[in-house]
């Protein structure tokens, strides 16, 4: 390993320098690093010769630093303790220690997402979570795929290459439909004739087929209605009025309003959540995460 400026000066090299120095005597210094003699005399006279510098007084029976010796050593301290802090750091990150983690979250998550960022916090308090939040399931795999995300909640993720899903939960999904329709919504068939607010299927493929599965197994395909972008608007607006219906996470419902009523439907309709992480592996980090969101599934607070 070279230092920049034009020297091949190796960290070895310095080591062995800073060592003798200290201790003032070759023979110790090679005991102390654990290794012969001649070896750390072979590289300090290399040491020497790439600085075009004599570091010792060889002369006398103790030896000591010349001027250029006690002119360079404190650089070199300093380059060394430069080198450690970067060997330490790089070992923090690889043991998921320290660093960013880059998560891609999604809508709908609720109180399990700041429960598992705040499980994962106690035991990495030196890493930073950049949290980014897409409705495109497919891009999010993507992105964990290509490495420019380390994980992702997704629902009922797809089969993706270089891509292993860790299934974290099912959540319910409820009905949200006009409060005067609240009396039969659990039947999904006496929805029929209401149009459906959804997500494009291309933003998220597993949730929209499932859906439409269980509209087809209560007998009926679903009518297409405004497509699902900020669940509060959809319920104050369209379904509100009487206009259509939407089938949202239960983390997500917060209450009923006196126009829109939410209904579990019957029987359940469960939503498959998941953590998406490379695969294989990439970083210690991701370990960390997993085992957050392992935490507070079994122990939900």
């Amino acid at each position: 390993m070279g230092i920049s400026g034009g020297y091949a000066v190796e960290v070895r090299q310095l080591r062995y320098f800073v060592a003798v120095a200290e201790i003032g005597h070759f023979g110790r210094a090679a005991e102390s690093l654990h290794i012969v003699q001649p070896a750390v005399s072979k590289q300090i006279a290399a040491l020497e010769r790439e600085l075009g510098l004599t570091l010792f007084d060889r002369s006398r029976r103790q030896i000591r630093l010349t001027a250029d010796g006690e002119a360079f050593l404190p650089h070199a301290r300093r380059a060394l303790r430069g080198i450690d802090r970067a060997e330490k750091a790089a070992a923090d990150l690889a043991a998921g220690g320290a660093g960013i983690i880059r998560i891609g979250g999604a809508r709908g998550l609720g109180r399990r997402l700041e429960d598992i960022l705040a499980a994962f916090r106690r035991t990495h308090p030196n890493v930073m979570i950049q949290l980014t939040t897409s409705t495109s399931v497919p891009d999010k795999l993507a992105a964990v795929a290509a490495g420019d995300l380390d994980a992702a909640f997704v629902s009922v993720p797809p089969r993706t290459p270089g891509v292993a899903v860790h299934h974290l939960w099912d959540e319910p999904l409820l009905l949200a439909v006009p409060a005067r329709r609240a009396a039969t919504a659990a039947g999904l068939v006496s929805l029929a004739d209401l149009p459906l607010a959804r997500a494009p299927r291309e933003e998220d493929p597993g949730t929209f087929d499932l859906i439409t599965n269980a509209c087809r197994a209560a007998g009926f395909a679903p009518r297409p209605g405004p497509a699902l972008t900020h669940a509060q608007d959809i319920l104050a607006g369209p379904v509100a009025a009487g206009h259509c219906w939407a089938l949202l996470p239960s983390s997500a419902i917060r209450a009923d309003s006196a126009a829109v009523s939410f209904v579990e439907p019957a029987p359940p309709i469960l939503m498959p959540t998941a953590l998406a992480v490379p695969h294989p592996a990439r970083r210690a980090l991701v370990t960390g995460l997993l085992a957050a969101a392992g935490t507070v599934v079994r122990d939900p607070a």
